[in-house]
This record gives C-alpha cells, structure tokens and sequence, in this order.
C-alpha cells in the first residue's frame, strides 16, 4: 500500500488582503528592511529586454506561443502585465511567488449567488488609463465583448462560452452579450452554468480594460495603446520592437521605477542570452539551456543575475489506461511511480530548469497538498518490483515521445527504469507536434508518454479536472490523455467544483493526493521553472506567476 499522504493546507488569509491593498513590499520584508530597499531604488531610466518573437499587443490577441512552438514562452505577457491592471491577479513578490488570488481593480474578491452562476465585481475608484480616462466596470465589459466579436477571432473566446449571451455575439447576432452587464461601478457577469474558476480566467491579460471604441479586427490594434497599470505601449513594430512607457495616471500599488522599457525582437535564444551576458542588453525571459552549466557556475542560482523560479507547468509521464497494460491495474501504475528516475528525467534537460515533485499539483497553488507519496531523488526499485509483481500482463510497452530536446535522453531513462520492473520498452520518436496530436487522439497504440501541462491560469481545476475527467474524453484533441476515466472521481471532481473558498482548495488539494496515490494514472517528475538572466544593472527583481519576472518593478541598481 501507499502510505497516506501528509496534509498540509494553504488558505487564503488577511496576510493576502493585506498584499491586494499594496503591501506586497512590506509583507515581504521587515520594517528595517523596507527603509533599506527604499534607500538603494533608483527611479527612472531605461531596460532593454530580448525576445525572439513579438505577436499582439491587442489583449484580445496577444498570445504566448503553445507549448512546443519555437520560442516559448515570449515577452508578449509580461508586457501586457505591466501595462494591464486586471480585477484580479496573482501576487508580485521576492520568489517563489504563490498563486493566491488577490483583488487587484476589483475592491474584493467577487460576490457570488447562490446557484454559482452570477458573479458581481465591484470596481475600485483611482484607476486610470495613460490618457487620463477612468478604468470603470464598462471597461471590463468594453474588453469582454470585443473579445467574443467573432471578427475579432480571439483565442480568449473559449474562457467566456459559459457567459449568457455569449453564442449570440459570436453568431453575429448579437453586439453585446446579455450576461455581461454594468451598474454604476459594479460589472455583473451572469453564466449558464457554475464555472468555480471563473475568478481564476480574470487574471489571464486577455481581460485587461480597454477604453470605449477600441477597433475590433483580426489583426489587433496598433500602438499608442493605453494602458490601465504602471506602463502603456508608446510603440509597436511588428518584427521589431515594442516600447513602454510609464502611465503618469497610474498612482496603485504595484512598483514601477523605470522610464521606459523598450522589447528588442529577433535572433535566437541563445544570441539574446548572450547579448544580456555581454550587457548588450538587460533582460532575457528565457535563457538557453545550452548555456546553463556556465550561467549556474559564474553566477549561481537566485542570487544576482542568473534567476530559477518555480513555474505552475508539470511533467508527468502518461500511462494510457485505455490500453491492457494499464486498464485496471493499479499495482502496476503505482509500480512506475516508484521505479521512475524524477532526478534523472529532471537533469535530461538541466537541474535548474525544474523543480522535483510527484505531486500532481505545483506546489503554491491554493489548496497544495506535499503528498509525499514518491521517491524524489532515487527510485525505490524494491517497492516497484514488489508492486509490479503479477501485474506485468504482457511485460511489453510502447513509448510515444518527441524526437527533439530532451525526449530521446527521457526514453531512455524510462526505458531502463521499466525495465528494473520487468516491462519491456519499445520507444517509437515523432516530432512534437505529430506525438502530441497521436497522444490526443484516441484509440492510438501507445500506452507511455512524456507530457508537459500547461495552464493559461492557475487554478487546481486545470489540473484535475482538465487532465483526469474522463467525460471529457472525445475522438480527438484530448486534454485527458492519459484516458483516465473513473466514475468515482468524475463524482468528487463535481464535489470539489461545487464549493468555494478555502474549502474549494483544500477539497482539490486533497483530491489530486487520493488519485496519485489509489490512481496512479501520471507519473509527476519536474514542475518547470521560469529561467531568465538579468544585466549587472538590474535590480528589483520581483516574481509573477504568469511570466515568473515582473518587468513593472525592475529598476536600475
């Protein structure tokens, strides 16, 4: 048997309301130690940071790459999150950054009625775009509705399909959808269904304000855009550079000390980590992990210019329970767990670009459980073998992984480690995108993958729900790939859904510890880290947990 996991709550406290109303600095450091920080912050001047690639700065539009695309991810949301005061956001703080919600336009976390299905934000007084204009509930409902115009051809459609009207405007029936509605500074957003993590959707910077009359069109608005945060968008040139400004109506609580901040697009990742090695430049969001070993040896790890923080992204490695192999065999599930390699997988790519787990959620996520249930750093082979024990069936199975990076080192690792347990690897290599649309189709004759989960925003929902709700499993485009389906869990997901609050966290909390531990359909190894390499100049570091840097507070040293 597993042993049963040790529980540990996180609850959303006065400490985190305190961070909403401005206190984030304060609440990270003593008294002493603010006056300190105050004295060595410099205002004003200029940071250049590097990206390969540069979309949108519509918020409508403006999308990170999808897992696996080249590059990813790009500066596209840390711009937009300096330039974007949404009604809710996660903290900015010294790292690890957690990823509580927290009032940011909204004065409070949202009011709900009983059903679940009406949430009512009200809008704090004081915010305003750079041209002066008050950021009112309208605002909120301007951006909502541009997003759901079907000339606008959003990606953001998706997370407002529950909205009351919303199918409506996107027919071209409609203009505004009749569930988004204003009165005076409340924005009152009525759903056809209970959607728990609807709050959690508003942090996403497709939901940034915008000024009445903001043109709709596939391709997006141009700059001068307004911006609602610390910075606005002075300039845009597709391919080329993107410029911020600061927001001289901004007067919230959000640190912001520089000038300006100007986006450099183009070369490779590698070349932009380079040129901020070089002080050519002074920001790279993503540093290449071929210069890894150097940066870790000259600078370290979180200590002055080369910075590892924990992401919400997990690695699991799938095990298809549509297959014989696995399709009710639990012993042999919970087998792999403890006969995988999680250091080595975690290494294939670089020590720091992961952080170790076998918990199916990130660690800092609302309602975390450390289950514990796992070996972290070696595998626990006679555990594995004791489990697998008459559970092997036909001792033979088929590895689907990519072709590129680390998938080749990852199947080889897998493949010896099964085979400590009596199961025979055969591992078949695709491109990315190829393996990735084989693993979401059902029916394909694979029963071990490797997958990264990605979520837009964090909520435990993205990851049980999305990953492990067996209703949810259609002829293609699969999020539950691992082909999980139990009524039992399908029930207590539906429980989890139904609350709110704390008691909504901690019910998902404990809930991803029973499936890892009585399921076993994943095997969680790494959660990623957010990597980026900073110039001498650059101080202020402070972690977000949508981008993991927030470009709003950087300063000069």
């Amino acid at each position: 048997m597993v042993r049963k996991p040790t529980r540990r709550r996180l609850r959303i406290s006065s400490v985190l309301l305190a961070l909403a109303t401005g206190l984030l600095v304060a609440d990270a450091l003593s008294p002493s130690d603010t006056r300190a920080a105050a004295r060595i912050v410099k205002d004003g001047g200029m940071l250049t940071i590097g990206t390969t690639e540069f979309n949108y700065i519509d918020p409508a539009l403006a999308t990170p790459p999808m897992p696996g695309a080249s590059p990813w991810p790009s500066a596209v949301w840390p711009v937009e999150d300096a330039t974007c005061a949404r009604l809710l956001r996660y903290p900015v703080g010294p790292p690890p950054v957690r990823y509580n919600l927290v009032p940011e336009v909204a004065t409070d976390y949202p009011a709900v009625s009983r059903d679940g299905r009406t949430y009512t934000f009200t809008i704090r007084k004081g915010y305003r775009f750079s041209t002066g204009a008050p950021v009112t509930a309208g605002s909120f409902a301007n951006e909502m509705n541009r997003i759901l115009n079907p000339a606008m051809k959003s990606p953001a459609a998706q997370y407002l399909q529950e909205v009351v009207g919303a199918e409506a405007v996107q027919q071209g029936a409609a203009e505004t959808a009749l569930g988004v509605k204003v009165t005076g500074s409340h924005l009152i957003i009525q759903l056809t269904k209970r959607v728990s993590d609807f709050p959690a959707r508003m942090t996403m910077p497709y939901f940034c304000p915008v000024p009445p009359g903001l043109p709709i069109g596939p391709e997006g608005v141009g700059a001068p855009l307004p911006g609602s945060g610390p910075y606005y968008i002075a300039e845009f040139v597709r391919g080329s550079r993107v410029v911020l400004e600061r927001n001289p109506y901004y007067h919230g609580p959000r640190a912001h000390h520089l000038d300006r901040l100007v986006v450099q697009v183009g070369g490779t990742d590698t070349a932009i980590t380079d040129k901020v090695d070089s002080g050519e430049l002074d920001v790279d969001l993503l540093t290449a992990i071929s210069r890894l070993p150097e940066l870790v040896a000259k600078y370290g790890v979180n200590r002055t210019q080369f910075w590892s923080i924990r992401a919400a992204d997990t690695f699991y490695v799938i095990m298809n329970t549509s297959r014989p192999l696995f399709h009710n065999n639990v012993k042999l599930r919970q087998a792999v767990n403890f006969a995988i390699d999680r250091a080595a997988l975690r290494d294939a790519v670089g020590h720091v670009t992961g952080s170790l787990t076998d918990d199916y959620l990130p660690p800092g996520m609302p309602g975390y459980v450390a289950g514990h249930l796992y070996p972290l750093r070696h595998p626990d082979l006679a555990k594995a073998q004791a489990l697998a024990r008459g559970h092997t069936r036909s001792g033979k199975a088929t590895l689907y992984i990519c072709d590129s990076l680390a998938c080749p080192q990852h199947a080889q690792i897998i493949q010896a480690n099964l085979k400590q347990i009596g199961i025979d690897v055969d591992i078949k290599l695709f491109p990315y995108a190829v393996v990735a649309a084989k693993a979401r189709t059902r029916g394909e004759p694979w029963d071990l993958g490797v997958t990264r989960h990605d979520v837009s925003y964090v909520d435990p929902s993205q990851f049980i729900d999305l990953a492990l709700d067996g209703r949810t499993i259609q002829a293609t485009g699969n999020t539950d790939v691992s082909y999980f389906n139990s009524s039992h869990y399908n029930m207590l997901m539906d429980r989890a859904g139904a609350l709110s609050g704390s008691a909504r966290y901690d019910a998902y909390g404990h809930l991803a510890v029973d499936i890892a531990a009585n399921a076993a359909p994943l095997a969680a190894f790494s959660v990623r880290n957010h990597r980026f390499l900073i110039s001498s100049r650059v101080g202020c570091v402070q972690a977000t947990a949508h981008s993991g840097l927030d470009l709003a507070g950087l300063c000069l040293k």
